[in-house]
């Protein structure tokens, strides 16, 4: 009889838990029996969720004995997901530690003999458990080909034993090590496992036939094994070709079903005998590099059991679509690094076509510049336009030359351009420290652990060498020193070269601070080379420098495969936009290709049992072209354009978590089209997209048209005559799925799309708009109703901007949606809003001027009167002379972005104090409240000063301050009496610790020095004279503009301490002479100190003695001396900032609200702009990590970026002939007007066609001083966060430094008249030290701490228009304040700022005992006897006006700060919040309340996350406000929510 209360047939004890139903929570209950020989046993449960699924079990622990056989335990189970899904799978184990299998990896054969491998192992297991018979019983593997080693089923004590056996380099758990070789496709759902993917429901690719253009093919492996695969395909109509080492016969067979090589077009290009270099190399389809292997088994590879990669993991390995055949055509050859030849390449798409393939895959790419589409050279956009007319996809790698920006290649529109992205996966690797601190590096060392040992860094002296090697490879001379230690490496030399040199110096090991250069390489014979973060070598190298003798200990890798691990665009991966045509989104979508494991050929030097471990967009594009494969079978109808559009539209955007995909650079940031185009693949969404973009070859000459190719070249990559129509087409109509504006201006621009319904044939889809911000978007028709009959739809999108100013991009999507499908498409929108010209002529330009003008005024006689400029060339616009109504009147005709009164175009010598609001004409700003500076000492630590200069006058001085203790020095053509005077009242000159250093005859290599305060590298006179100045009237920089030039502080005196000397290139300053010159300057009675000097990355702690800027600065602050230091010129790296010790005040350099429009016009009469100070030739386009040099001579040298210069390039190349007199060097920066260190050339000279010559017409700069001109952050300027304490928010402000006109050594070499234009962090330092010397003046009783504090919270985070700043880079993006801290420089608003953060000594000490320090360095440093509390104080503490979390995990962080009223004595603050994406705050309490008794008030934030993964920093702010003063500080905050993904 059954119980009349059902039971559950999950309660059932079969060995097995299947729910097919999960909605709530369920529990369900299993027994299990002890049969084990062990009466006393414990077991413990494990657990492998299933994904998204909760699983729990009780009791976890099971305990077994004579009495208790049997124990009964439940199982509760609940799931995450709000939607169905299908049937996910893990396990539940319970384990005694006995029966566990372990591999226990020796590394290489020691045999050749197979049998005497496998006898070594038996006997060393024999030895381990007692007897041969129980070796036997317990082995379960023997790994005797590739490498030696076997598994077996040990206990933990047996294990242990075994890892201490000499020869044996490790033992690794099987359960730890669960690496699937085929990570990658269940990352994208397309596991084997599942019955209802895209992969089974296509039947595994069966019937495709993938062709790759690559390297060849390895036939031996065991990937391209046709077991169980039919006949080949009917359709396929190849052949396989002989040669080297390659039977076709039998190297052919039904996976491999054809196999050609290609090496006419190299041949002729080198030459029948070209050299190989020692390079093995076959002439026949066989690959000896083994990329064509890998990309080819990644795509389509068969099944393949027990795959792991020097015993790390074990698993199957296969491709995307395993049964698909394969076609292998070799057009790259291992020559110089790899070459393919143009012609092999078009050769070979031509056989592919006619061959039958069904997708075409290429991990191939070109170099920047790009050629355009209809170049000859072009060979894969020439044979990708044939294949897709044919209906074959082709799929092709966007280049590994990321993160910068317009990098992306293969940017045809009918190609599938493909990113590369990490996957949910991590190789954490433990370092422990000395004092133990574990921290996390990642890499695939499976060696032994590296115990306890020597860390080594070494510090040369400054002038050790000036070559490349540096300081890591110097240290590797000296082996004594490395021998058994692990060296932590700051490369200056690629990857591999260091490793090589860091294991000859003897080295146990290396921890790599990864450069962002370089891309993740292999350790050589399992030397251990672990890959670190900046951030984690910074603080390994802080612990080194703090003790005497640092240790560490290296274990071996792991493997983590987890939702909290997210995937990220690798930083390697090329960035869009695209450089040939911006409006076409390059890349189109992202795939894996990070640690990429798939077959190789065996000779490659990295192979490990005919596979590999490899990075680049060449592994993420047949990842791609696998699905590609798969979608091919399940929609035959649907052509490459649909396929594409599926992928894109469908794309993840956000990880497994829900957390937003980030983009690995510098720094790491939220992933945006450029990065990954509609996201990462997802092919199962991607076989029912509900709605498809399609293109055929007609739209795709729209884009050619679009382009203004002419129809000869558009006829000849087309193959038949094709004419454009005489109005040329919109670029923005082509059909792709995106929509990219790079250039919308104060009109609304309106395109179409058209799409075609793939999905259910009675569908309704609405749109749904995210628009970028301070963009307006509009959809019509709103709703798209299809029915059997209507399959298309067009609509159109209008697109305006609020934006009052030119801005980066900004990004949004339009999204279709009718319930089930989401057909979402990126939207990128870039604002230009300097007027354009609307014609070419410009005497229709003029016309229209006076058109507009004379309807105005009343007439044209009389708007000939009122015209006084017309600006035809690189902008639109004119001069006038109008009354108020008449310019009202102008502003609101059609087609005028603004009318703007002639006082802001007057050219000011001194327009960055304007800027800041420090105008000298205005009697009511912070300079004439603190009457000039008069009565305050700026001290300058620099390369001395020129003191005939006109900057340095005396005139209208009183007496010199009698708080001055100072002198002057004289010294070499420097004579005290003359050349100090009430301006210049202090001079001296420190070079004993540069002599002790270098003798005291070091050499000047031909250089000026003097002995003496004088200048001659015009540095220090430049900050000097745009701190505290004088005025100067009629200045001008050769000829251009002419006005009054000062400092900030023009009446401030000025003490120069020349601790910098011309010895070498940049300048050398000793730190004996820094920490001499502090010590004077202290003793002299200085009220600020100015140092835009700084040290080099990694930096040095605080309490380090070298560490001078350091020491000097906490002993002057500690007087109440406020010191101001440069941040450092190495952006925009991130984690470069220097200064960083929290009592300096560090400025990063900011442009202003100035462009120099410089107008070039082409032969095609089309006229570009580049916005840069010209000298009146070169086109030039510098490194974007440098800026612009000076012109020499009125030579005119003008930077352009490298949107510019592809246009250009482009219709150079669209011409016939290109000879290097008629279109000069190309230089492209993506930044401009910025210092320049050097710069290379692109000059590409080759034949296009016959009759034309490209011309350029180049004209003089213009001013245009405008709130339309958006300031930036320098891309020099060095960026946040602070690598010593990432709690300590650096840079603490941003100030101009860019193009900055100020006195100089007339001996430079580009001084006018003794001025010069310079950029750079250096000239952003006097700027702030010129405001606090007024800010002193006004307000002396403030502290140090409270100047910063005044100038941060009050920062400008807008521009003049209200715009938000960017910071300039690649690419160009919003800055958040590891750019510009608070923001830029606001000083009236300092000068009263509410409330301050106020600080002491003893707030000093806090930090120092919080950073770790020991009492004993911190004393050193402080100058007294200091103890650290026995209870180590948080630094988050640290009362900076600044919140960063470097490290936020799952629990809540609470911290304190506390304020300083300044303000209204009776004074009412309340909270406001902006907290950063996906975190929590909360401040307690909400309000403050002050009264003439209660001035300091202390308040508590708690911060916690809603993130489930690691993620970069998200920014926001708390502000304190009593409607009238805002008192801001900047939150950063970083989710932590594992450490295996550093």
């Amino acid at each position: 009889m059954c119980p009349s209360k059902k039971p559950s047939i999950l309660d059932v004890n079969v060995p097995s838990i299947t729910i097919p139903s999960l909605r709530n929570s369920t529990t369900l209950t299993r027994t299990v029996t002890n049969v084990g020989g062990d009466t006393k046993s414990i077991y413990k449960a494990a657990i492998e969720s299933p994904r998204g699924i909760i699983v729990c079990v009780n009791p976890e622990v099971l305990v077994y004995d004579t009495a208790t056989k049997k124990i009964s335990y439940r199982v509760t189970v609940s799931t995450t997901y709000q939607v169905n899904t299908v049937f996910f799978f893990g396990s539940l184990t319970w384990t005694n530690g006995i029966h566990a299998v372990h591999i226990v990896y020796l590394g290489e054969r020691q045999q050749d003999d197979p049998k005497f491998v496998i006898d070594s192992h038996h006997e060393m297991l024999a030895k381990t458990v007692g007897s041969k018979e129980e070796a036997s019983k317990l082995m379960v593997y023997n790994y005797k080909h590739g490498f030696s080693g076997f598994a077996a089923k040990l206990t933990e004590p047996q294990a242990q034993k075994l890892s201490e056996i000499p020869g044996v380099v490790r033992v690794i758990p099987n359960s730890i090590f669960s690496l699937q070789t085929t990570r990658s496709w269940d990352f994208l759902g397309l596991s084997a496992d599942s019955p209802n993917n895209l992969l089974y429901n296509s039947k595994l690719g069966e019937g495709s036939i993938i062709g790759l253009l690559d390297t060849g093919i390895w036939p031996e492996s065991e990937s391209f094994s046709d077991e169980g695969l039919g006949p080949v395909p009917s359709s396929w109509k190849g052949t396989c070709e002989s040669g080297d080492r390659f039977n076709a016969t039998v190297h052919c067979n039904r996976k491999i079903i054809g196999a050609r090589w290609f090496v006419d077009g190299l041949l002729a290009e080198y030459g029948k005998g070209f050299n190989m270099s020692g390079n093995i190399e076959f002439f026949s389809p066989r690959d000896a590099d083994g990329h064509g292997t890998h990309t080819s088994s990644t795509a389509a590879g068969a099944f393949v059991k027990n795959v792991n990669y020097k015993g790390l993991g074990n698993g199957v390995a296969r491709g995307g679509a395993p049964l698909t055949r394969l076609a292998i055509y070799k057009v790259c050859w291992n020559v110089e690094g790899g070459q393919c030849a143009a012609a092999d390449i078009l050769k070979a798409f031509d056989e592919a076509i006619h061959d039958g393939v069904d997708v075409i895959s290429v991990s191939i790419a070109s170099e920047i510049p790009l050629l355009p589409e209809v170049d000859q050279h072009n060979a894969i956009a020439t044979g990708a336009f044939h294949a897709v007319a044919k209906g074959i996809p082709v799929v092709c790698a966007a280049g590994n030359d990321g993160p910068t920006s317009q990098t992306v290649q293969n940017t045809a529109p009918w190609i599938l351009t493909v990113a590369a992205s990490s996957t949910d996966r991590a190789f954490p690797t433990p370092i422990t420290l000395g004092n133990n601190k574990t921290l996390t590096g990642q890499s695939t060392y499976t060696g032994k652990t590296i115990d306890f040992t020597g860390i080594v860094y070494l510090e040369l002296d400054e002038h050790y060498a000036a070559s490349a090697e540096g300081k890591n490879e110097a240290l590797l001379l000296n082996a004594t020193l490395v021998a058994g230690k692990v060296v932590l490496v700051f490369p200056s030399s690629p990857l591999r070269v260091s490793l090589t040199q860091v294991k000859a110096a003897g080295a146990a090991g290396v921890l790599l601070a990864r450069n962002p250069a370089y891309a993740f390489a292999h350790c050589i014979d399992d030397f251990a080379c672990i890959e670190v973060s900046p951030e984690v070598a910074s603080r390994i190298l802080l612990y080194a420098r703090s003790t005497r003798f640092p240790v560490v200990k290296v274990l071996p890798s792991s493997t983590f495969d987890s939702k909290l691990v997210s995937p990220k665009v690798a930083i390697f991966s090329a960035r869009g936009p695209n450089s040939i045509a911006h409006e076409i989104l390059k890349p189109d979508i992202a795939a894996p290709g990070v640690n990429i494991l798939a077959a190789t050929s065996p000779i490659s030097p990295f192979s490990f049992n005919g596979f590999d471990v490899l990075s680049g967009t060449s592994m993420s594009t047949p990842h791609v072209s696998g699905i590609v494969a798969l979608l091919k079978l399940a929609h035959p109808d649907w052509s490459p354009a649909a396929i594409k559009s599926a992928l894109v539209t469908t794309a993840w955007k956000n990880g497994r978590s829900g957390s937003p995909i980030s983009a690995q650079g510098s720094p790491i940031k939220l992933a945006d089209p450029f990065d990954f185009g509609g996201g990462i693949v997802n092919p199962n969404e991607a076989a029912y997209p509900g709605l498809v973009y399609d293109m055929t070859t007609d739209d795709y000459i729209h884009y050619l048209c679009a382009m203004n190719y002419n129809n000869y070249m558009i006829s000849g990559l087309v193959g038949k005559q094709t004419m454009c129509p005489s109005e040329t087409p919109s670029i923005l109509d082509v059909n792709v799925p995106s929509i990219t504006i790079s250039s919308l201006m104060n009109s609304t621009i309106v395109l179409t799309r058209t799409v075609t319904n793939v999905g259910y044939p009675k569908s309704i889809y609405k749109a749904v708009i995210e628009p970028p911000v301070g963009i307006v978007v509009s959809v019509k028709p709103e709703v798209l109703v299809f029915d059997p009959a209507t399959k298309k739809i067009s609509y159109r999108v209008a697109v305006s901007t609020t934006h009052q100013v030119n801005t980066g991009y900004y990004f949004g999507s339009l999204t279709w949606t009718d319930g089930i499908h989401a057909v979402r498409i990126p939207l990128s929108v870039h604002i230009v809003y300097l007027g354009e010209r609307k014609h070419d002529d410009p005497k229709l330009v003029i016309d229209s001027h006076h058109e507009m003008l004379a309807k105005t005024v009343g007439s044209k006689e009389e708007a000939s009167k009122l015209m006084v400029h017309n600006y035809k060339h690189g902008f639109s616009g004119f001069a006038a002379k109008l009354t108020e109504s008449q310019a009202q009147k102008l502003s609101e005709t059609h087609g005028v972005v603004r009318v703007i009164p002639n006082s802001i175009f007057s050219l000011q010598t001194t327009r960055s104090w304007d800027f800041l609001g420090l105008s000298a004409d205005s009697p009511n700003n912070l300079l004439y409240n603190s009457k000039l500076g008069e009565g305050s000492i700026i001290g300058l630590l620099d390369t001395g000063i020129w003191p005939e200069s006109e900057a340095f006058n005396d005139e209208g001085l009183g007496p010199v301050p009698s708080s001055w203790k100072g002198t002057c020095e004289s010294g070499d053509r420097f004579n005290a009496t003359v050349h100090c005077n009430r301006k210049i009242i202090g001079a001296r000159w420190f070079i004993d610790g540069l002599l002790a250093e270098y003798g005291k005859g070091f050499n000047m290599s031909g250089r000026i020095e003097f002995f003496s305060p004088r200048d001659v590298d015009g540095h220090g006179t430049h900050t000097s004279s745009t701190a505290g100045g004088a005025f100067v009237k009629n200045v001008n920089y050769q000829g251009v503009g002419n006005g009054v030039a000062r400092g900030g502080a023009p009446l401030a005196r000025l003490a120069m301490y020349k601790v910098c000397w011309n010895i070498a290139e940049g300048g050398h300053c000793a730190a004996a002479d820094i920490l001499k010159a502090f010590d004077e300057a202290i003793h002299d009675g200085v009220h600020v100190i100015s140092i835009s000097m700084g040290s080099k990355i990694p930096l040095l702690p605080e309490v380090d003695q070298h560490n001078a800027i350091a020491t000097g600065s906490f002993h002057a602050v500690a007087k109440g001396i406020p010191v101001v230091c440069a941040a450092g010129n190495d952006g925009p790296t991130s984690q470069t900032v220097m200064n960083t010790a929290p009592w300096i005040l560090t400025v990063a350099a900011s442009s202003t609200d100035r462009a120099f429009p410089t107008p070039i016009t082409l032969g095609n009469n089309k006229t570009l702009t580049v916005n840069i100070l010209s000298h009146v030739g070169k086109l030039s386009t510098p490194n974007p990590v440098y800026a612009s040099t000076h012109c020499i001579d009125d030579f005119a040298c003008i930077e352009v970026s490298p949107e510019v210069a592809s246009q250009i390039l482009l219709y150079a190349r669209s011409t016939r002939y290109i000879y290097t007199h008629n279109v000069s060097y190309l230089f492209s920066s993506s930044s401009l007007g910025l210092p320049s260190l050097g710069s290379f050339i692109y000059c590409h000279c080759f034949r296009i066609g016959i009759h034309r010559f490209p011309v350029v017409k180049v004209l003089p700069s213009s001013t245009f001083d405008s709130k339309l001109v958006s300031p930036k952050v320098a891309i020099f300027s060095s960026r946040g966060p602070n690598s010593i304490a990432h709690e300590i928010l650096k840079p603490d402000i941003a100030a101009p430094g860019v193009n900055i006109l100020a006195a100089t050594s007339p001996i430079s070499p580009f001084s006018f008249n003794g001025f010069d234009v310079l950029s750079g962090t250096s000239m952003a330092t006097p700027h702030v030290s010129g405001i606090v010397a007024l800010l002193k003046l006004a307000h002396p009783d403030w502290s140090p701490a409270a100047i910063k504090s005044a100038l941060v919270t009050t920062a400008w985070k807008n521009g003049p228009s209200g715009s938000p700043i960017s910071a300039q880079g690649s690419p160009i993006k919003l800055a958040d304040p590891f750019d510009f801290g608070g923001g830029i420089v606001n000083p009236n608003e300092a000068a009263d700022p509410g409330l301050v953060y106020d600080m002491t000594t003893d707030d000093y000490i806090h930090y120092l005992c919080a950073m770790n320090y020991n009492n004993y360095t911190i004393s050193g440093l402080v100058g007294k006897q200091t103890m650290c509390p026995s209870e180590t104080p948080s630094v988050l503490d640290v009362n900076v006006p600044s919140i960063t979390i470097s490290s936020l995990m799952n629990s809540t962080i609470v911290l304190t700060r506390t304020v300083t009223n300044v303000g209204y004595p009776k004074s009412v603050y309340k909270a406001v919040i902006e907290p950063p994406v996906g975190i929590i705050v909360s401040v307690k309490p909400e309000a403050l309340v002050f009264d003439t008794a209660t001035k300091k008030m202390s308040y508590r934030v708690a911060v916690s996350t809603t993130h489930q993964v690691n993620t970069g920093y998200y920014f926001g702010s708390l502000t304190w406000t009593d409607g009238i003063h805002h008192v801001r500080i900047p939150l950063s905050v970083r989710t932590k929510k594992t450490y295996a993904d550093n």
